[in-house]
């Protein structure tokens, strides 16, 4: 059966649902349906540039980001998957790069408390009104680019409007000859000013032993702070460990959190391996998402006082990898960031795990790769009611995350919406 077929027999399904007053699509990796009076399978999102990040506001409307050539783009579509045409110029809006970028430019996308879009766009923070106006009360005409580290990463929004922004002092290199790369987080107030309450105008600058990069940050109720990333050591060997530090609200680290503020929450003897996502649970605990040198996907959580959680049932023997990088279509050969591993909280404490593939041969013995979503239980094993023994087959699995109405937002070319 083509996709047009299943299409087709997914809407009649929806429709026949509807005349019946049965419940909605079967939850387990089916595509999310659209609520309405008819109801609508979604339709998957291909973005006409190299799409980076993925957000929905408040009403299900679902915002891309990404790279055209030397702009920005911000496109929006409606719940249905349908361009949103009333946002921009036909459900786009492209905004001029401040600089070149690379091919370390990384780029975030999220949605605040009060509806605006906050990015990041390399060394460029940029925030847009609910409808896709530069917000002219943010820095300079809806810019940011003082005060930031010189190589962000990592990006979060406060309930208050504040931005935090976590990154390195320099990008890790191979040469152990040149200075080591330091942890460097910033906090801005929700005008984008520093925030001087934090830090040394605005900004904590922390040296790890080893040079080290931040990739998540992850602001929590008390007003502290958990930055993960990678430390890497060359001297005698190389190999890295998944770092998480926690700060206290006013940027001094958290002594009563892993060794002195923080936690090693695994080691690889080669610095190929990244952690690339965090999050915090219900219960406080920590859990980090990423893959190893070898390419395998992984995800481990801490207790809340940073130390490893003997419960955590999650194996690193796995046939999931990391999704390789590469170029989405239309894009001009515009290559994603960094691949990684991403996660997503779901409600009854399962999770989700994205940017995961299993790689094998097609029927005429050609390598294929086949992108999945991993869903765990509580304690990190398989959750069996999802798909086939927890996994479930997606045409993109680059990113996952969750949607305010609970549906599961996964992959970037393309963006697909599935019910959990």
């Amino acid at each position: 059966m083509n996709k047009r077929h299943a299409a087709a027999k997914l809407t009649l399904l929806c429709a026949v649902m509807a005349l019946c007053g049965c419940s909605s699509l079967p939850p387990g990796g089916a595509l999310a349906a659209e609520s309405g009076q008819a109801q609508q399978a979604q339709q998957p999102i291909r973005p006409g540039f190299a799409a980076q990040d993925t957000a929905a506001q408040a009403d299900g409307r679902i915002v891309v980001f990404g790279l055209r050539g030397s702009d920005h783009v911000f496109a929006r579509y409606l719940p249905s998957g349908q361009p949103d045409f009333s946002f921009g110029t036909a459900g786009e809006i492209r905004l001029p790069r401040s600089g070149t970028g690379g091919p370390a430019e990384v780029l975030r996308l999220t949605v605040q408390a009060d509806g605006h879009l906050l990015a990041l766009g390399g060394q460029t923070l940029l925030r847009l009104l609910p409808q896709g106006q530069p917000d002219p009360a943010f820095g300079q005409g809806g810019r940011v680019t003082a005060g930031l580290p010189a190589v962000p990463r990592a990006l979060a929004s406060l309930p208050d409007g504040g931005v935090l922004v976590a990154g390195g002092s320099r990008e890790l290199a191979a040469d152990s000859s040149g200075p080591a790369s330091t942890l460097v987080l910033t906090r801005l107030l929700p005008n984008g000013e520093p925030d001087p309450a934090f830090g040394t105008a605005g900004q904590v600058v922390t040296a790890l032993e080893d040079s080290f990069l931040a990739s998540s940050v992850w602001p929590l109720a008390d007003g502290s702070i958990l930055v993960g990333g990678v430390a890497v050591s060359l001297d005698g060997g190389t190999y890295s460990r998944w770092v998480v530090a926690r700060y206290n609200a006013d940027g001094v680290l958290d002594t009563a959190f892993g060794d002195g503020g923080v936690a090693t929450v695994r080691k690889d003897r080669f610095a190929a391996g990244r952690p690339s996502d965090l999050a915090v649970d219900a219960a406080g605990r920590v859990l980090a998402a990423g893959f190893l040198s070898s390419g395998v996907c992984t995800v481990t959580r801490l207790l809340g006082s940073g130390q490893p959680d003997p419960d955590w049932a999650y194996e690193t023997v796995s046939d999931l990898r990391v999704l390789p990088d590469g170029a989405a279509p239309d894009s001009g050969g515009v290559p994603r960031s960094v691949p990684g591993v991403s996660l997503a909280l779901l409600p009854g404490g399962q999770m989700a795990l994205g940017g995961c593939a299993q790689f094998g041969s097609d029927a005429a013995g050609q390598p294929q790769v086949r992108p999945v979503l991993a869903r765990l239980d509580v304690d990190g094993g398989a959750d069996p009611a999802f798909g086939s023994e927890g996994l479930q087959d997606v045409p993109d699995s680059a990113q996952v995350g969750v949607t305010p109405q609970g549906n599961l937002l996964v992959g970037l070319d393309p963006v697909t919406q599935i019910e959990p």
